[in-house]
């Protein structure tokens, strides 16, 4: 929607200009273009992931919106599965040259994804 408003008020502008008339503009998207995605807050998954969290490091989970692509969306909003970015380190961190985690973030999201996993599949610690 927002590509389709940019391309009009660029042909628009263009009418009004003798020569971008005679000669409009050819617009060329380039680069990683990835179609957003969302999982509601209430979602299973979602909550497990948040308990999870919080038990694990002892403080409530924080939810933020994320303005970067990432293949979730391929997962919720094509596949239908409620899907949530999640992992260690400082995500400004990632797909540079030497990216790399503490050995302490590693850990801690490994116990935080096992226990997710285990109570989302119905295991019962006591």
């Amino acid at each position: 929607m927002a590509r389709a408003e940019l391309v009009q008020t660029i042909m628009a502008a263009a009418t009004n200009d003798p020569w971008l008339r005679d000669h409009p503009p050819q617009l060329e998207w380039w680069g990683g273009r990835f179609d957003p995605a969302s999982t509601p807050l209430d979602a299973p998954i979602v909550q497990m992931l948040a308990t999870c969290d919080q038990t694990v490091r002892g403080t409530q989970a924080v939810f933020e919106g994320m303005p970067y692509g990432a293949d979730m969306r391929l997962l919720s909003s094509i596949a239908g599965i409620p899907t949530v970015l999640y992992g260690p380190g400082d995500v400004r961190d990632a797909h540079r040259p030497n990216e790399s985690v503490a050995i302490d973030d590693l850990l801690t999201a490994t116990r935080i994804f096992a226990l997710t996993a285990l109570r989302f599949c119905g295991y019962d610690e006591e």
